[in-house]
């Protein structure tokens, strides 16, 4: 396809024929897509994104010669974007999850001795059983601090156990 192709494509773009070069560029896209996402619903929606991304941006390429290059571009966002949104999910635990199993009793005496704040974050996550959105919002601090804070206990309980 060569240069007849590159000039071809510019006019396209100068002309915003955005049809055909929907029409021109599907397979190319869809196959890049399809490399990074098996699945076929997902694959749909990313091409679909792609290419809306390509209509709002279409007035910003500096090459249109370049089109297909550009579109493939977009493409290799779109998946990257979503993969990582899918890795976060796996990450984070569902809403649903029930929460983890509470201590034996005698641990509430150590987790007495700790700072206010520590004892808190146990207290809410342990005790009645808060996700650690729900304790940020009760306790007026971001996730990852609630987060670090059971760590922190957890890690200074662990220690002292092992002393003793």
């Amino acid at each position: 396809m060569g240069r007849m192709a590159d000039a071809s494509d510019a006019a396209l773009v100068q002309a915003r024929r955005f049809d055909e070069i929907v029409r021109r560029f599907d397979r190319p896209v869809r196959a890049l897509v399809g490399r990074g996402v098996r699945d076929p619903h997902r694959r749909d929606e990313i091409v679909q994104q792609t290419f809306v991304l390509a209509f709002r941006r279409l007035g910003t390429l500096a090459a249109p010669e370049r089109l297909k290059a550009w579109l493939l571009a977009i493409a290799r966002n779109c998946v990257a974007d979503d993969q990582r949104r899918r890795a976060r999910r796996l990450v984070l635990p569902p809403r649903d999850r029930p929460a983890p199993e509470a201590p034996p009793g005698w641990i509430w005496e150590e987790v007495a001795t700790l700072s206010a704040a520590l004892a808190e974050v146990l207290r809410l996550r342990y005790r009645e059983g808060l996700g650690l959105d729900e304790i940020a919002a009760r306790v007026g601090v971001p996730a990852s601090t609630v987060r670090g804070r059971i760590y922190t206990a957890r890690r200074t309980l662990r220690r002292r156990l092992k002393e003793e």
